[in-house]
């Protein structure tokens, strides 16, 4: 049986149970380009071990996102007679310390959003205009980056200075407010794109150079040039996991509540409105993104040192 078979039939089936199974599909297309559309049963445990470790040659959580892909592929597949033998490491490896987010600073943005025109590669279907409004709406709404790459024009509102995001994580759809900033960098962005293209109101908001729905894997291939030409890097013992487009959502959040505490509101009280604007169910899921900083522990100190002298007062 053709690999490519088994991985179609594999998939249909996973969402057939309702599964969106949006990340392993990408990963399993990704192993079908690597060992090519030969007989599964000629797969070689050499060749899977290469796609496991790619071309850096380490283990790292990519490691075992891609293992955990090919698990459930290789299970169907021997459940169905098309496998009769072992290709995934019986042993595995131990795994990395958790990520540690990158929190990125506004002199690091400006340096992002400073790369010139002329620095991007001229055949790169991705035009740096395109490039730079994504990275200003990430860094201003704490949006996800596959958010921010399915909106539709029909879903940016500049009148109303709202996004409206569907097919979000856990199936839930929400409204997304922005600031006057960043509605001038989408609207210049959105003007710019229709003088120069027939664009209809149900087309994607970021676009190709030929007019084609942006893939988050070219995306994340783009920035990683882009954050290495601006020099953002990152020194602190975690030099393998450099920045990610997923760190200006940490960003968002701890900036926020940094930006709270000075302006010397309740936190506690707002945390819930903050997990509804990032599409969280719940405070805990919005908890994961605020890494403790020195700047955030600053503020969080001083407003109960403030807390306890109107306390001592009153006694």
């Amino acid at each position: 049986m053709k690999t490519s078979v088994v991985i179609e039939e594999y998939l249909a089936y996973k969402k057939a149970l309702g599964r969106v199974f949006k990340t392993d599909t990408y990963r399993l297309h990704a192993f079908l380009r690597h060992v090519g559309d030969a007989t599964m049963d000629s797969i070689t445990v050499e060749e899977v071990q290469a796609f496991l470790e790619g071309t850096l040659r380490v283990v790292s959580p990519v490691w075992f996102g891609k293992f955990s892909a090919l698990s459930g592929l290789f299970k169907y597949a021997a459940s169905r007679g098309y496998l009769n033998r072992a290709l995934l490491p019986a042993v595995l490896p131990r795994k990395p310390s958790p990520y540690n987010a990158f929190l990125y600073s506004v002199e690091q943005v400006r340096c992002l959003l400073g790369v010139p025109d002329a620095a991007y590669h001229p055949n790169s279907h991705i035009e740096p205009c395109t490039m730079r409004t994504l990275l200003v709406l990430l860094y201003g709404t704490g949006l996800r980056p596959g958010e921010a790459l399915r909106l539709l024009r029909t879903e940016v509102d500049f009148e109303q200075s709202l996004l409206t995001v569907r097919r979000s994580k856990f199936f839930k759809s929400r409204l997304v407010p922005f600031g006057p900033d960043i509605r001038r960098v989408l609207a210049d962005y959105d003007n710019g794109q229709a003088a120069r293209h027939a664009l209809a109101p149900e087309a994607p908001f970021f676009c190709t150079r030929h007019r084609k729905a942006l893939r988050i894997d070219s995306v994340d291939n783009l920035f990683q040039w882009l954050r290495a030409e601006a020099g953002v890097l990152r020194f602190d013992g975690s030099q393998q996991c450099q920045p990610r487009l997923y760190d200006f959502r940490h960003t968002f959040a701890v900036t926020r509540v940094v930006t709270w505490y000075r302006d010397g509101k309740d936190v506690q009280r707002l945390l819930p409105h903050l997990a509804t604007y990032l599409g969280h169910v719940n405070i805990d899921d919005t908890a994961h993104y605020l890494t403790i900083t020195n700047e955030l522990m600053k503020e969080a100190s001083s407003c109960f040192e403030r807390y306890a002298l109107r306390e001592a007062a009153r006694a």
